[in-house]
């Protein structure tokens, strides 16, 4: 079986990674890696920088998104593909989500300081720079001493369930999958494993999700195994990636860490081009 290094679930400064995306862009060449998705938060806002540095790299590019939803109370992520420029219905969708996620912030950050925690909200959009996410407010923490890591933060102040912890909009799994259609883009679960509920995941097959993130860097060979096989039992495609958020996150896995094999590529690109003729 002959395998490529592809990595389709990257993040960068324009939401919560810590390299740009030119700065990721360039550590997939220094990896090999032959074809790359920036899948920010919320945001299709780094493709711009990203995607002519990856055609200077000789590395094939698709602009995308990662959408976090809530259902029975488990958090589940959805991807969303796109050839091009997403319709409008899904450019309103990323619009409505960058507010929520400032108010979001702002909740949070009140919440500190009401535990003593001096924050400020200004300083967290200064080390944001785009898409504002807890690890930034985490960071914010970490700089004044209040956390030790971003992990020390969420456990005992911002995670789910501790005292600062503020809520999100409502966004399903259903309704991100139906958003993504919608948008002319392939909505895909991103590492299934994670979701620790098998039953769910064929849900959302069942719901319209084209895909399942099988190949992730976290999953186990039997993962791989299970996944590759439920997607086949529905007609939906594999994924590959490693959810790299760059040094200094949780999630620092080194980008294209996690081959697979030739044709998840070819037939991804099939099914990203497809949707978008939809």
């Amino acid at each position: 079986m002959t395998e490529v290094i592809i990595d389709l679930h990257l993040h960068s400064t324009a939401s919560d990674g810590t390299l740009s995306p030119a700065e990721v862009v360039a550590a997939a060449r220094q990896a090999g890696v032959r074809a790359m998705a920036l899948t920010d938060h919320d945001t299709l806002e780094g493709a711009a920088e990203a995607a002519p540095a990856a055609r200077e790299a000789g590395i094939e590019f698709f602009p995308a998104v990662e959408l976090n939803t809530d259902a029975a109370g488990m958090e589940i992520d959805i991807l969303g593909y796109f050839a091009g420029q997403p319709r409008e219905s899904f450019q309103r969708l990323l619009a409505d989500r960058a507010e929520a996620r400032i108010r979001r912030a702002r909740e949070i950050v009140e919440n500190l300081n009401r535990l003593g925690i001096d924050i400020s909200y200004d300083r967290v959009r200064e080390i944001a720079g785009g898409v504002v996410a807890r690890p930034h407010i985490a960071q914010a923490m970490i700089e004044k001493g209040y956390a030790t890591s971003q992990k020390d933060a969420y456990d005992r102040y911002i995670g789910f369930g501790a005292p600062a912890y503020a809520e999100r909009d409502r966004l399903t799994p259903e309704q991100a999958i139906q958003a993504v259609l919608e948008g002319g883009g392939l909505p895909v679960v991103a590492h299934p494993g994670l979701v620790e509920d098998d039953a769910m995941v064929e849900r959302l097959l069942q719901a319209g999700a084209a895909g399942l993130e099988a190949y992730y860097v976290f999953h186990t060979p039997e993962q791989v195994q299970t996944y590759r096989e439920m997607a086949a039992r529905y007609g939906a495609i594999v994924t590959c990636g490693t959810d790299s958020h760059g040094p200094g996150r949780s999630k620092a896995q080194p980008i294209g860490s996690m081959p697979c094999p030739a044709e998840v590529l070819d037939i991804f690109r099939e099914k990203v081009e497809e949707a978008s003729r939809r």
